[in-house]
């Protein structure tokens, strides 16, 4: 087999890919396109239930099952979109041309999600659910999302830029969600705090994603296309999966990512309850989400030169930081109540969770060029949306066991709730949180890749299987 890299996907000059290092400017350009992917999962992973069920009044039971139902449909679609990734050629690229295609249906399939009908039965608004919440996020969303996160190593080999590329990915993908956590339910209680005013700041929030995906598009180039991986875009979808599973450390991460689904639905969901009945106040969800996601970006700006200056293991990194937020977390149990306390913990929350967000998808990178040096076969969209499967499914099952306990505590999402929905309430937000990341702490301890990755790359490049095919 032939190895290397073809310089060109969108259209540059024939030059060494591991030499390019990408400008401040792109890689904020990259960030950007996270930013407004955030839109939507800040409203898929901490809004939209609490609207489902404290605005539209339909049962959280419900709403959990359509949930669930939707996730694992969505793993379908996010290897059927990896699959069709890899069989894309075009001028603007793999990645770059679908956040192109995408960027108008990402904002209608967002608008359509609060359209509910309202003078109609259950049944009805049960089934505009489905669909519309399968449009949003099983389709319109995967379909930009993942491709946008395989655009980093397409940008360029050199290991440490893609490293950096990430990090300003994921330091900046979090503004959006303190954006939409913040300022969302003072805006909607400004304008009156009825579905129409959902619908308004949702528009929004709409128009503003958009803008931010042109960035992404215009301010981004893919130059690398490895012929390993053309040469296995001919391989029958069986065989792909059979070399997947192979791959142990991709298992880990996979399984590390569902986790961090439990966690993401968890935090998101439990904490719009929390602000609510725990705290006493809804507007307090926003101070609880800049007082994590704020210490969140500072930490993961910090990891550039933990890694490039003192070399120091991701997974140590992200081992430690998830041991942090269990113990962050647990201090909840002392003070459940306090809105001073809750914000502080979230913070050491954020800085424990920093680790993980500003380099799993380094990692999943680094899993790809395992799987490659193991198999001799190079998969990598199809590694990248099974990573994203696995927070997906994470995220289902979480939100059929939220729906199935608060319905089981007797939660009516009234102002005035009853004991033992607060209770649960109360549970679910601390030890959802907890033993999510106690999971990931696990697998991160599995996870030894980093020890021998260095060995691993320098034996690759004397075989000659990262070796750049010239023009």
């Amino acid at each position: 087999m032939n190895n290397g890299n073809k310089i060109g996907t969108s259209g540059t000059s024939s030059i060494d890919a591991s030499n390019v290092k990408t400008s401040v400017f792109e890689k904020i350009s990259y960030g950007m396109g996270d930013v407004a992917c955030n839109v939507v999962f800040a409203l898929t992973s901490g809004l939209i239930v609490y609207f489902y069920t404290n605005v539209m009044g339909i049962s959280a039971a419900m709403v959990g099952t359509i949930i669930l139902l939707s996730k694992f449909l969505d793993g379908f679609t996010d290897f059927a979109i990896g699959f069709i990734v890899d069989r894309v050629h075009s001028k603007h690229g793999k990645g770059r041309v679908r956040v192109l295609w995408m960027a108008i249906p990402y904002a209608i399939s967002a608008i359509l999600l609060f359209a509910i009908p309202q003078h109609t039965t259950p049944m009805v608004q049960a089934i505009y659910i489905f669909v519309t919440y399968n449009f949003c996020t099983t389709v319109v969303y995967t379909a930009l999302n993942l491709p946008y996160g395989l655009m980093a190593p397409l940008m360029t080999t050199n290991e440490k830029d893609i490293a950096t590329i990430n990090i300003f990915r994921m330091s900046m993908s979090p503004i959006a969600f303190i954006i939409v956590s913040s300022v969302s339910f003072p805006l909607i209680n400004a304008l009156g705090g009825g579905q129409s005013a959902w619908l308004k700041a949702i528009v929004l929030y709409s128009v503003i994603a958009v803008g931010m995906l042109m960035w992404c598009f215009f301010g981004t180039k893919e130059r690398v296309e490895m012929v390993a991986a053309n040469e296995a875009e001919k391989l029958p979808i069986s065989q792909k999966l059979v070399l997947l599973f192979k791959n142990k450390y991709f298992i880990i991460l996979t399984l590390a990512s569902i986790a961090l689904g439990f966690y993401q639905n968890f935090s998101g969901t439990g904490a719009t309850y929390y602000a609510q009945y725990i705290l006493g106040n809804n507007e307090y969800y926003g101070i609880l989400n800049i007082s994590e996601n704020v210490p969140r970006i500072i930490a993961i700006i910090a990891l550039t030169p933990l890694i490039q200056k003192f070399n120091v293991s991701k997974r140590n990194l992200t081992l430690a930081g998830a041991i942090l937020t269990v113990v962050a977390q647990l201090s909840f149990l002392v003070v459940p109540t306090n809105l001073v306390v809750a914000s502080v913990i979230a913070g050491l929350r954020g800085i424990g969770e920093a680790p993980l967000f500003g380099l799993m998808f380094t990692m999943m990178a680094d899993v790809v060029n395992y799987g490659h040096w193991k198999t001799g076969v190079r998969i990598q969209a199809v590694v990248f949306s099974a990573f994203t499967i696995g927070q997906k499914v994470g995220g289902g099952v979480s939100s059929a066991v939220i729906g199935g306990l608060m319905e089981s505590s007797g939660f009516t999402g009234k102002v005035n709730e009853i004991g033992s929905a607060i209770n649960m309430v109360n549970d679910m937000y601390i030890w959802g949180i907890v033993l999510s990341w106690a999971f990931i702490a696990l697998f991160m301890w599995m996870y030894k890749l980093d020890k021998h990755y260095d060995g691993m790359i320098a034996e690759m490049r004397e075989k000659g299987m990262l070796e750049q095919a010239k023009n």
